[in-house]
């Protein structure tokens, strides 16, 4: 009697799994680099932040140094004079003199015309923020004269309608954008030794408060350099997750292949359907994954052979 054996597709439920080979080897090559990416991106941004504090610290104490030395708040000329040259010099964006007692208050900015509503918006913030030190703001200077002007009545000067019209249509190219402000409180005070000068975070010094003096500055240029650095990293981190990522799909692919049909192949042998060869594509690389390949087709030989001894009729 001959015994034939037919070969037959075996299907075998996979058990659902959460994370397969792939995804693991995936997650573990890429998670490392991006979360090192953020925490790279988080110190360039804290650093970026105490950099601009220090600088500008650095600055408003190098003009409020010269204010403080020499500035008479009693002579309006002389105020005028020095606070109009201080906003003039670079980064600098406005100046707030607020001396004791009742001599007036001095404000003056880059931007002479406008000084009222800086000078709003700055009451506003460090009433909200009284240690306050970033101040950023949208520009609204174009919908402030649009309000000046509703509130016109029909016997104002055509003069003030064209001034405030003219003062719109030049302010609305830049309505809207983003302005950012490094505030610095300081404080001026009359001491036996002359005048002196306290800095944020200092004890105020044995003598008579002069004036209080709070200084703005902008720091656009040096701000630019150090998001772009922020943004360069971002990058290089994103390009280097991408390139690792492609790396571990090209080696995990080939390993997972190779697993899956080892395991197809010994859920038919585990069956007795050993007469075709095992197809399985190594790529014929010499390496681990090759030696099994080869170890596996071994067995199969080895197995088909004793099976065939057993069989009736087969070799003895």
């Amino acid at each position: 009697m001959t015994v034939t054996t037919t070969r037959v597709p075996l299907i075998v439920p996979r058990s659902e799994r959460r994370l397969g080979l792939r995804t693991k080897a995936l997650l573990i090559t890429v998670l490392p680099i991006l979360l090192l990416g953020l925490l790279v991106a988080l110190t360039l941004v804290a650093q970026r932040r105490a950099e601009l504090n220090a600088v500008s610290r650095s600055l408003s104490a190098s003009v409020a140094s010269v204010l403080a030395s020499s500035l008479d708040v009693t002579d309006l000329t002389q105020v005028n004079m020095q606070l109009r040259a201080a906003v003039a010099s670079p980064s600098v964006a406005f100046l707030d003199i607020q001396p004791a007692g009742d001599v007036p208050r001095y404000f003056i900015s880059d931007a002479p015309q406008t000084d009222w509503l800086l000078r709003t918006q700055l009451d506003t913030f460090l009433n909200a923020q009284p240690a306050g030190s970033h101040l950023a703001l949208s520009d609204t200077r174009a919908d402030a004269y649009r309000a000046a002007q509703a509130t016109l009545t029909a016997a104002a000067p055509d003069s003030v309608r064209e001034h405030l019209q003219a003062a719109v249509t030049t302010l609305d190219a830049t309505r809207g954008q983003r302005q950012t402000y490094e505030v610095t409180q300081l404080a001026v005070y009359d001491t036996q030794a002359g005048r002196a000068l306290r800095l944020p975070g200092q004890a105020a010094p044995q003598g008579t408060l002069l004036f209080h003096l709070t200084i703005g500055v902008t720091l656009g240029d040096l701000n630019a350099v150090l998001s772009r650095q922020l943004w360069l990293v971002l990058l290089a981190c994103a390009v280097t997750a991408l390139t690792a990522a492609w790396l571990a799909y090209r080696a995990v692919r080939r390993l997972v292949g190779v697993i899956l049909a080892i395991t197809d192949a010994a859920q038919q042998a585990s069956l007795g359907q050993l007469d075709g060869p095992i197809q399985i594509r190594s790529g014929g690389r010499p390496d681990e994954l090759g030696d099994l390949v080869t170890a596996i087709e071994r067995l199969r030989v080895s197995l088909h052979l004793a099976l065939s001894r057993l069989r009736p009729g087969g070799r003895p």
